[in-house]
C-alpha cells in the first residue's frame, strides 16, 4: 500500500513546494510593481495603517496574476512560431559551421509547436493589442519577446530534464565512477534552470515596452486606480478642482461637489486619495484627504 501511495505523496509534496514558490514569486513582483507604480504618479502613501498589508497583498496579488498569465500567453505565442524558429536557428547553424568548419551541437532542444498553445497565443494576441494601442513597435517588440521567450522556456524545460535525469543517477544507491561527473552536470543544469527562469520574468518588462501598461492594468484589478468614477470632494479642495468638469445631472450630499472626468490614480492605501484631470490642456494631480473625498464607480453589470 505504501510503494502505491509513495508516488502520489512525492507529486503533492512538489506539487506544494512549486505553489508555493509561485505564491512567494508573485508577491514579490507585485511587491515591486506596487513600487514602480508609486514611482511612475510619483505619490507614496502617508499614514499606514496595519490593515493596508491586507490591500498590499492585493495589488500585489493582482499584478502576480497578470504577470504570470502576460508571461504564459507570450510563451504559447511563441511556441507557434516555433516552425520558422527553429528554420532561423538551423540556418544560423549552418553559417557558423561554414565559417568556422566545425559542427555545432546544440546543448538545449527547442520545444516543438503543441496544440495546446493555442489558446495561451489568442489570450497573448489579444492583451497585445490591448496594451499596444496605435504603438506599431509595441506589437514589434512583443512578438521578439514571444519568440525569445520560448527559446527560454525550450532550454530551461530541456535543462529540467536533463537535470532530473542527472540527480537521479546521482541518488542511485549503486557506485559507478561517473557520479563526480553527474553532480557537475546537475550543478550546469540547476544554474542555467535558474538564470534562464530569472530571464524570463524579467525580458518582458525591460525589453516589451509596456511595463507602464501593465502596472495601470494590475492596479485597476485591484481597484487602486480608478479611470472614470464620480467624485465627491469636500470644501476647500473642491475649490481646486475645475468648474468644467462639475457634473450637472448629478446629485451630490450637503456639502460636496460633484465631478467627472476625473480618474482616481491611487487610493486604499495611506490617508489620502490621488486624481488626476486635465485643467486648460494641462494634466493636474492632486492630493485629497480620505475624508474629504467620495469615490463613486461607476459599473455596467446588472444586479
Amino acid at each position: 500500500m505504501k510503494e502505491i501511495i509513495a508516488p502520489f505523496e512525492s507529486a503533492a509534496d512538489s506539487l506544494m513546494k512549486v505553489a508555493g514558490a509561485v505564491l512567494k514569486l508573485s508577491i514579490a513582483l507585485g511587491s515591486a510593481c506596487v513600487i514602480l507604480y508609486s514611482i511612475r504618479i510619483g505619490h507614496f502613501p502617508q499614514g499606514l495603517a496595519l490593515g493596508d498589508g491586507l490591500l498590499f497583498l492585493i495589488a500585489a496579488g493582482c499584478f502576480g496574476f497578470l504577470y504570470a498569465f502576460f508571461i504564459a500567453g507570450l510563451v504559447g505565442l511563441g511556441s507557434c512560431f516555433s516552425p520558422l524558429t527553429k528554420l532561423v536557428l538551423k540556418l544560423c547553424c549552418w553559417v557558423m559551421v561554414r565559417l568556422r568548419g566545425k559542427k555545432i551541437v546544440p546543448a538545449y532542444e527547442l520545444e516543438p509547436f503543441q496544440w495546446t498553445a493555442i489558446p495561451f497565443a489568442a489570450m497573448a494576441v489579444m492583451m497585445i493589442i490591448a496594451l499596444g494601442g496605435s504603438d506599431y513597435s509595441v506589437y514589434l517588440k512583443l512578438l521578439a519577446v514571444a519568440v525569445i521567450l520560448h527559446i527560454f522556456y525550450s532550454v530551461a524545460s530541456d535543462a529540467g530534464r536533463k537535470l532530473r535525469a542527472a540527480q537521479r543517477f546521482t541518488d542511485s544507491v549503486i557506485e559507478v565512477q561517473d557520479k563526480a561527473q553527474s553532480a557537475v552536470e546537475v550543478s550546469k543544469h540547476k544554474n542555467i534552470y535558474l538564470i534562464v527562469c530569472f530571464l524570463m520574468l524579467l525580458l518582458p518588462l525591460l525589453v516589451g515596452g509596456v511595463s507602464g501598461q501593465l502596472v495601470d492594468s494590475a492596479m485597476r484589478l485591484a481597484n487602486v486606480r480608478i479611470e472614470h468614477p464620480v467624485i465627491y470632494a469636500k470644501s476647500p479642495y473642491n475649490e481646486l478642482l475645475p468648474e468644467s468638469l462639475i457634473a450637472k445631472n448629478q446629485k451630490a450630499p450637503e456639502g460636496y461637489k460633484v465631478y467627472e472626468g476625473i480618474s482616481v490614480r491611487f487610493r486604499g492605501f495611506g490617508n489620502t486619495v490621488v486624481v488626476a484631470f486635465k485643467d486648460e490642456g494641462v494634466e493636474r494631480q492632486l492630493e485629497i484627504p480620505n475624508d474629504q473625498i467620495i469615490v463613486e464607480k461607476k459599473s455596467t453589470k446588472r444586479m
